[in-house]
């Protein structure tokens, strides 16, 4: 990206942190976003605004700019630029894709957003855009050594990309894009008719022709991954789909929304499912619909058509998605290229997820002593009562990553800190994990204290049954953990576990002359709630004599 795009307000500060703003002037929507780099961590996004301009209606037609979406515009821009100056950033990057590409008064905008506003903006080819979206997939993304195709729908165009993390090995845009197909061939009547819908079809399987050749003669993809908020709310909207919009749910069968992901799968079947239904609704009842933004609801049939024909076109069954795109890209190149070590080389997805947690626990001022001591006791834990819990080495990472993140509601409040972590936790920014992931954490660091679960208590209810039996297994061993380091002083060591039938002994191992009397009677007042979890054990807490003698020597 070149330095057009670039609007410096200061000079660049010391390694330790730098803010930088993007904003992303596209076919359907303008965003913001305000991310911060810091030293040895991962980019980390702290602020996120959207407002739906739709600078590409009518462009199919007249090829120009109306004033007054370019009036809508500059009025955006202006705000944008404000909130982003508010936060500090040392750079404004400002790039415009489809719609800005195509209009031929594009000069016109450009000169008053950089009058009015004092933004100058960089048009990005369909390349360059393929290219910056793919260096965001690759940052939070765990490829595993696959090739991946990324596939990101926007307004007026859509790019596909072929990767294994590194330089992308094909770069390509189409002319197809979710407002672009709504006005050609859906916006006469609504809902479309059958043969609206048709017509529209046999357009998108014409315009992906080559695009599909060339994909297959690169070699193919072994994974997919989608992008964009026309994806990202089809995979959203597709857990309601079996839901009518009339249909008053009783008590009896009581409807929770999921949690939000990171990343979440949209699979083929599922797609077909919602599309079907969308195309099936008027306007206001698509509206209603959960998981799809009101401002949405015109394109999104369209976009979903587009979405099941690259499905078909290209014959995968699954994609997942992802919630970084073009203006996280546009950050990481620049700051790249100003010399911040972002890293290049592939990241494992354990490596993504250390991140992402810890990134959190610094945002919160975490106690990192506290913090790590208590995880490594609950991975200790966990570890030698794998025969009574029968979990395995995801749900020890979960214990992990819940352990260092169960004291971060301090950051709102002393009172009721297990309840303001699950809220942190519950609403962060999380790359690497899935939805149904964020909330075990968020419900493991919402019981580490205070009630067990309970029906009344949505956030646990909205799990999936096994994901509940899962927190309930955990739920003490995080909770024994944080009682054998209730001083923040790291007294406990280590702990020994011996499980002898229904005879389960807890032996803590002290630091040299250290006392731990309180984390011993902190570590009986857990074991109610290991017999609740493990019926039939028959637990207590233990000091061998030898340490007994060495704490009062």
């Amino acid at each position: 990206m070149s330095a057009a795009a670039r609007q410096s307000h200061s000079p660049r500060p010391g390694p330790a942190i730098h803010r930088v703003a993007a904003i992303d002037i596209g076919s359907n929507s303008i965003h913001l976003i305000v991310a911060e780099a810091r030293t040895g961590e991962r980019l980390r996004v702290i602020e996120r605004e959207k407002d739906t301009v739709r600078l590409a209606a009518g462009l199919t037609e007249t090829h120009h700019l109306t004033d007054e979406k370019i009036k809508a515009a500059v009025a955006t821009l202006r705000r944008f630029t404000d909130l982003a100056q508010a936060h500090g950033v040392t750079a404004i990057l400002t790039v415009a894709t489809s719609a800005i590409r195509e209009a031929w008064n594009r000069e016109v905008f450009l000169q008053r957003v950089e009058q009015d506003v004092g933004l100058r903006v960089e048009i990005l080819s369909g390349i360059e855009e393929a290219r910056l979206i793919a260096l965001a997939v690759a940052e939070v993304t765990d490829f595993q050594g696959e090739r991946a195709l990324i596939v990101d729908i926007g307004g007026g165009s859509t790019e596909f990309i072929l990767t294994t993390g590194q330089a992308p090995h094909y770069l390509a845009s189409v002319k197809l894009g979710a407002v672009r197909l709504h006005e050609q061939f859906l916006s006469r009547q609504d809902p479309p008719t059958r043969a609206d819908v048709t017509a529209l079809t046999t357009h998108i399987r014409s315009g992906l022709t080559r695009t599909v050749r060339e994909i297959q003669e690169a070699g193919g993809f072994q994974r997919v991954v989608g992008t964009s908020g026309t994806i990202l709310a089809l995979a959203a909207a597709k857990f309601d789909a079996s839901y009518p919009i009339a249909k008053k749910v009783t008590t009896a069968r009581r409807f929770y929304p999921p949690f939000d992901a990171f990343t979440s799968e949209l699979t083929y079947a599922a797609l077909q499912t919602l599309n079907r239904r969308l195309q099936r609704l008027s306007h206001k009842e698509r509206r209603k619909l959960p998981g799809i933004d009101s401002r949405r609801a015109d394109i999104i049939i369209a976009g979903g058509i587009l979405l099941e024909t690259i499905f078909q076109e290209l014959n995968f069954t699954q994609l997942t998605t992802c919630e970084w795109s073009l203006r996280e890209g546009v950050v990481i190149n620049y700051l790249r290229e100003q010399g911040w070590d972002l890293g290049d080389a592939p990241v494992s997805a354990k490596d993504i997820r250390q991140r992402s947690v810890l990134a959190v626990a610094h945002r919160y001022a975490y106690e990192p002593a506290h913090a790590h001591h208590t995880a490594r006791l609950a991975e200790r834990i966990f570890d030698q009562t794998t025969a009574l819990h029968g979990l395995g080495e995801l749900e020890r990472e979960w214990l992990g990553y819940a352990a260092l993140l169960h004291d971060i509601g301090y950051h709102i409040a002393h009172t009721s800190h297990h309840k303001h972590a699950m809220y942190l936790i519950r609403h962060a920014e999380m790359p690497g994990f899935h939805g149904h992931e964020i909330a075990i954490l968020a419900n493991l660091a919402r019981y580490h204290r205070g009630s067990l679960p309970k029906r009344k208590h949505d956030d646990f209810m909205r799990l999936a049954p096994t994901h509940q039996e899962t927190i309930t297994k955990l739920i003490p061993i995080l909770r024994l953990a944080d009682a054998l380091d209730r001083r923040h002083a790291g007294k406990v060591q280590d702990i020994k576990i011996e499980l002898q039938g229904t005879d389960l002994r807890m032996i803590p191992v002290p630091a040299a002359q250290a006392d731990i009397d309180l984390e011993l009677w902190c570590a009986q007042q857990v074991l109610p709630i290991w017999t609740s979890a493990f019926p039939g054990i028959l637990p207590r807490v233990e000091v061998e004599p030898a340490s007994r003698a060495a704490q009062h020597a």
